[in-house]
């Protein structure tokens, strides 16, 4: 069900999905961002049999938008338009479930891929898998994060609603996911990552449950575009 939610992979889900349901999935986040993060490294180490290094790092990003269905790319350019507009609560959030794009919203967009491609250029031959499973699987935490410490902030419902049964369970599960796998990666340097992720994501969900008195589905994906971002910085830095 996670992997349904988070790509566009065909997965069959046998018998009705209801709300409590798929928040339950919610568990498995951090594993999916694994293999949707492992998935890219191979994409990245094929193409680079046949193309430079910079050729491999962009048909990497292009993989991942493609794989997702820039579910997390959209949230990331709706939230921009409307946390960067300066109205009130409720327009805000009007502004966000409008689907055309503002140019708040385009830019947030651009500006996103583009330090993916520069950073991720920028680390070390031979790091760029590590890279990559670190950046999506942690990204899917940070969701998880949000879900399940802040309440949904839209009254009359959408995508993200289900959000609001998550709670320790899902966020416990998906802790100890992703220790195990940056640990395993990064040995010790590994929880310098860890603290400074924890830090990005507890701040920018603090930041915009502060403006919307909560979170949405679309703020729950304009963190992990942004996670990923600070993932990588920090993982050229060590």
């Amino acid at each position: 069900m996670a992997i349904q939610f988070l790509t566009r992979i065909p997965v069959t889900i046998k018998g009705v999905v209801d709300e409590k349901k798929m928040a339950r999935s919610m568990a498995w986040f951090s594993l999916a961002g694994l293999l949707l993060g492992a998935a890219a490294a191979v994409v990245h180490a094929l193409a680079s049999f046949a193309f430079p290094l910079p050729v491999s790092n962009i048909l990497t990003l292009v993989f991942l938008v493609f794989i997702t269905g820039n579910m997390h790319g959209d949230g990331l350019m709706d939230s921009a338009d409307g946390l960067f507009s300066g109205k009130p609560r409720e327009r805000v959030l009007e502004i966000m479930k409008d689907s055309r794009v503002g140019s708040h919203g385009v830019m947030a967009g651009i500006l996103v891929i583009l330090a993916k491609y520069v950073l991720l250029g920028q680390a070390e031959p031979g790091t760029h898998g590590i890279a990559l499973i670190l950046m999506v699987s942690l990204a899917r935490w940070s969701q998880v994060y949000g879900a399940a410490l802040y309440s949904y902030a839209r009254l009359s419902g959408g995508v993200g609603i289900f959000t609001a049964h998550v709670g320790r369970r899902e966020l416990l599960i998906n802790l100890l996911t992703i220790l195990a796998v940056t640990l395993f990666l990064l040995k010790l340097p590994g929880l310098i990552l860890l603290g400074t992720v924890f830090a990005g994501t507890a701040l920018l969900h603090w930041l915009i449950s502060k403006k919307l008195a909560g979170i949405t589905g679309d703020t729950l994906g304009a963190v992990s575009e942004c996670i990923e971002v600070l993932c990588l910085l920090t993982f050229i830095a060590i």
